[in-house]
This record gives C-alpha cells, sequence and structure tokens, in this order.
C-alpha cells in the first residue's frame, strides 16, 4: 500500500481515485485486524470447555482473515494494474506531435498497399490455395501461421486473401483476423489492427 500511495501523491486527476480506492482498502485492512484481535480476546476464557473449543475456533478465524487478506492483495494488485494502464494510456497520448504525424503517414502508406481483392476475381491460385490451406487445417487449431514467401507481385496477398476467405477456413478456426504488415513494422500498430478486426 506504501507503494501505491507514494507513486500517486504527486499526481492529479485520475490519482485522487487511485488515492480514494487505496485509502478504502486501507479502513477495511483494519477493520479486518480490530475484529481478529477482539475476537482473539473472546477466546482467552478460562472456562475447561472454552479451552476446548478455542482450538476450532482460532483455526476458523485465522482462515476467514487470511481469505479477507486475500481478497485485500487481490483488490491492490487490481487496483496497481489499472493505474499501470492508466500511466501507461497518459504516456501514450502524451506522445509528441512529431510522433504522431509519423504514425499517422505510416498509417496511411499502410492503406495505399490495401486491396480489396474478392476470391471471384482471382484467377489461378488454386493448387496454391490448396497446399496452404492443407498446411492450415494439418495443424488443427493450435496452427497459426503459414508463411507464403515469394518477390515481390507474384500475388502472396492475393493468394492469402482467398485462403483466408475459404470456406474450409472460416469453417475450422473459431477466431481469425486480417491485418496489414508493413515493412517498417510495429508491434503496437499490428495488435491494435487485430484489435479492431
Amino acid at each position: 500500500m506504501k507503494e501505491l500511495l507514494s507513486s500517486t501523491k504527486s499526481k492529479k486527476g485520475m490519482e485522487h481515485t487511485v488515492l480514494d480506492q487505496i485509502r478504502d482498502v486501507s479502513h477495511l485492512a483494519e477493520d479486518v485486524i480490530d475484529t481478529f484481535v477482539a475476537k482473539v480476546s473472546i477466546y482467552k476464557t478460562r472456562t475447561i470447555l472454552g479451552r476446548m473449543l478455542r482450538g476450532f475456533g482460532q483455526a476458523r478465524l485465522l482462515r476467514d482473515v487470511a481469505e479477507k487478506i486475500d481478497k485485500i492483495k487481490a483488490t491492490l494488485n487490481e487496483i496497481r494494474d489499472n493505474k499501470s494502464k492508466y500511466d501507461a494510456f497518459k504516456e501514450t497520448k502524451n506522445q509528441s506531435a512529431a510522433e504522431e504525424e509519423e504514425e499517422e503517414e505510416r498509417a496511411q502508406s499502410v492503406q495505399k498497399l490495401k486491396r480489396n481483392v474478392e476470391e471471384d476475381d482471382v484467377v489461378g491460385f488454386v493448387q496454391d490455395s490448396k497446399v496452404v490451406i492443407t498446411r492450415l487445417l494439418e495443424g488443427g487449431s493450435d496452427r497459426n501461421a503459414v508463411s507464403i514467401i515469394a518477390m515481390g507481385g507474384l500475388g502472396k496477398t492475393t493468394l492469402a486473401r482467398k485462403v483466408y476467405n475459404s470456406t474450409q477456413v472460416k469453417q475450422h478456426f473459431k477466431y481469425r483476423a486480417w491485418v496489414y504488415v508493413s515493412n517498417e513494422c510495429r508491434v503496437k500498430e499490428l495488435l491494435l489492427g487485430l484489435l479492431k478486426t
């Protein structure tokens, strides 16, 4: 909790929400400790029956406290993860104008490379598409990639699109995604493209 509080105190905005969440968890932890101390004092009775039952009651009490502490830890981890995601989002948002412009240009160049090729318009590739489909289906649903390698302009994208749109592939794979990868591939852009599909 101290780590989260110290990293949050110097910031504004959503950080106030994080501080409130940490404060709430802190109060919850104090309540768990206070309840534990109060119940332990009850078990300190001196009667014979009290001493016999004390062991069972204390074991159950310790288990309950351990479960509550685990929930508190999970909540703190969730707060930390959300804070990290927010910080990462904030960093991304604060990119310089030059970087944003460069990304926009790159996105436009990828858009220019895209072609809408319909399966009906494709002439040839019958044997090649059968080979690629067979290799994809051989690996079961665990197969995640088959490489199509050739010189530029020979129809790699067209072949890939034909395979991607084939009914066999559509029926075999539960999830499919089509993304374009430029020469200057950036993982972030690739993943964003996958998320959009």
